[in-house]
């Protein structure tokens, strides 16, 4: 899912919004836990779906057929159900049960016979609800047309349809049928099978997947639609790629959607196969903004590409692999907010690539605290925190490829999760994809995932390059503090850009391990006059300062104020200021003054872009590099 605006109760701003939310706490009893973890005695194996779906009205009726498997001996069957759906009737085996009970989102069923363990069985729900009371299914209009339109992340499939709505099962197959007015086009998972007429001007549409999905990713959406088709050939298979637009806007989006095939063959490179190919990928526009990555279909409301890729990368991460709970949301969405970075860095080129990871790094660094794993599984807002579960997500994943410094360990590395028997079209943990990671990289990331995945903040910085005339070498020394007290260190590679007073540039990887290390830089082919930390923002931290001293020049006391600055900042110094140097984290100079003459500049920055800068500052007889940050 994608910067979603979609859930009634939250505002269009979710992210702003998660992150001063207050942790959602439940009671310690096994009802409450329920809701959430459905504590039964079989597992599903298979929905047959039909639901009544008419836009013109909010309100709404279906059935759930569900296969089921026991797993122990039992009597009882609990179910999904949330207080907006009446149930209008339960039937096994063709008799009606009228010995059901319903607390909370549970529903209770008395079977009449005990079963025994294994053993295979069925049962069918009936029930109704309205629109306007159900936290997953939507009705709107688009230019005075109606839609109606599903959204069931993390926990609101139940809302709309009877299911065991939890992350502890994924069925092996489903049949969804739709009964709607046949003047519209009903979307939804998998492979269409057809379009009947049920009269009274309605039609029936079949969609069939086969593929093991958990109930939150199933989708449906009815209106108005018109098809824009393509496909993509995935090793030897052709793929349809099949797209519900509405007509209005159609011809706005066309040019978007001609890419997505050289989208899945890109991640199909990466990943592996796209995971769907024997039925389908496509699109559905909602009346929502965002998107959302039902199976083989995302909804989305525009056709960006940022949010086209994002949405076909959860194919990957999110649907073939799931996260096993919603602590490890991030496995879903860090992958997915990551994957067009991948395609940025494929199509615009590295500096592209390095504009796209350090906007991700102020965004992160903003504020002081958050984990990528998410301590609070039943709080929505939470879940879904942009900065935390989607920014620094995908960042910590490159982190990972960074370091590899090895791409095709890492893609291979992904691959191998992704095709893992004990995770492909099932679950996962953050510990299942350390694991993973372990087994395909014969190394131990113990310190990664506990610095960088379950603690909080980031690495601060204060960088010291000391030169020595006698003997022509550098002493590079790194300091660091950290933002919030559960990581002590961060532990990483960092790189440093050496620039010299000709144009000269030249970059060097140091590991940091511990806390005050200092390194010999030697062998350097030109006189170092500036440095760029962090050069091409491959890791999350802030620079607080980054100063290049000589031991052979007077120390001169220099200062750079406000910082963070917005609009305006001063330069100020004990000696007269001679020229004044800034450079954007891309190393092109954004000020230069020449002639400052002065021991004091204001120096205006309204114009430039919100980032980090480095400010080489000089003096009659000293030099200093000091960083800036611009909010």
């Amino acid at each position: 899912m994608k910067k979603i605006l979609f859930f009634i109760f939250l505002s269009a701003q979710l992210h702003l919004f998660a992150q001063f939310a207050q942790p959602t706490t439940f009671n310690s009893n096994k009802e409450s836990i329920e809701n959430f973890f459905l504590d039964a005695d079989y597992i599903p194996t298979y929905y047959r779906l039909e639901m009544n779906l008419n836009p013109n009205q909010n309100d709404f009726s279906g059935k759930t057929t569900m296969h089921f498997k026991t797993t122990q001996n039992t009597s009882l069957l609990k179910i999904n159900a949330q207080p907006n759906l009446n149930i209008e009737s339960i039937k096994y085996h063709s008799t009606p049960i009228t010995n059901f009970s319903r607390n909370g989102n549970i529903l209770s069923i008395q079977i009449p016979n005990s079963l025994p363990e294994n053993h295979i069985d069925s049962i069918s729900i009936s029930y109704s609800g309205n629109a306007s009371s159900s936290s997953g299914l939507n009705l709107g209009y688009h230019s005075g047309i109606p839609i109606i339109e599903t959204l069931s992340e993390p926990w609101h499939a139940s809302s709309w349809w009877v299911c065991k709505d939890d992350l502890l099962d994924k069925v092996e197959k489903m049949d969804i049928y739709i009964t709607h007015p046949s003047e519209f086009k009903a979307a939804s998972n998998g492979i269409l099978k057809s379009i009947t007429s049920s009269g009274n001007g309605n039609s029936i549409s079949h969609w069939r997947h086969n593929y093991a999905i958990p109930s939150y990713l199933v989708g449906i959406a009815v209106t108005n639609y018109v098809e824009y088709n393509n496909s993509v050939n995935i090793s030897g298979t052709t793929v349809p790629i099949i797209n519900y637009l509405y007509p209005e806007t159609l011809s706005n989006w066309t040019s978007s959607l001609d890419a997505v095939p050289s989208y899945i063959e890109f991640l199909s490179n990466r990943f592996g196969d796209y995971p769907y190919k024997a039925e389908k990928y496509g699109h559905a526009q909602w009346n929502r903004g965002g998107g959302m990555e039902h199976s083989t279909m995302s909804f989305m409301g525009g056709f960006g590409f940022d949010l086209v890729v994002h949405e076909l990368a959860h194919q990957w991460f999110g649907n073939k692999v799931t996260c096993s709970t919603w602590n490890h949301i991030w496995i879903n969405e860090g992958f997915a907010d990551y994957c067009p970075g991948l395609m940025i860095e494929e199509l615009n080129g590295q500096n592209s690539f390095k504009n796209w990871k350090q906007n991700r790094i102020n965004t992160i660094t903003d504020q002081n605290w958050g984990s990528v794993y998410n301590p609070e599984e039943n709080n929505e807002s939470r879940i879904f925190n942009s900065r935390l579960t989607y920014r620094k997500g995908s960042m910590v994943v490159h982190l990972i490829r960074y370091i590899l410094n090895d791409d095709d360990l890492f893609f291979q590395s992904l691959t191998n999760f992704l095709n893992d028997p004990a995770f492909a079209y099932g679950y996962a943990s953050t510990e299942d994809l350390k694991m993973s990671l372990e087994n395909s990289t014969h190394r131990n990331w113990d310190n990664y995932f506990n610095q960088w995945i379950y603690g909080q903040g980031h690495p601060i910085f204060d960088i010291n390059l000391n030169h020595t005339n006698a003997t022509g070498n550098y002493t590079l020394q790194f300091d660091q503090s950290t933002s919030h007290p559960s990581v002590s260190f961060f532990e990483t590679p960092f790189e440093i850009k050496f620039i010299g007073n000709n144009g000269q540039s030249e970059i060097r990887r140091y590991n940091l391990t511990q806390n005050n290390q200092s390194f010999l830089v030697d062998n350097m082919p030109f006189t170092v006059i500036s440095y760029i930390p962090n050069p091409n923002a491959d890791v999350i931290c802030e620079i607080n300062s980054a100063e290049l001293n000589t031991n052979d020049w007077e120390e001169i006391n220099f200062s750079v104020f406000p910082n963070p600055a917005m609009d305006h900042f001063t330069v100020k110094s004990s000696e007269e200021l001679e020229k004044i140097q800034v450079f954007n984290v891309l190393g092109q100079m954004v000020f230069e003054n020449l002639q400052v003459s002065n021991k004091e500049l204001k120096i205006s920055s309204q114009s430039w872009p919100i980032g980090s800068y480095t400010i080489n500052i000089y003096s009659k007889t000293s030099k200093k590099v000091k960083k800036l940050l611009i909010k």
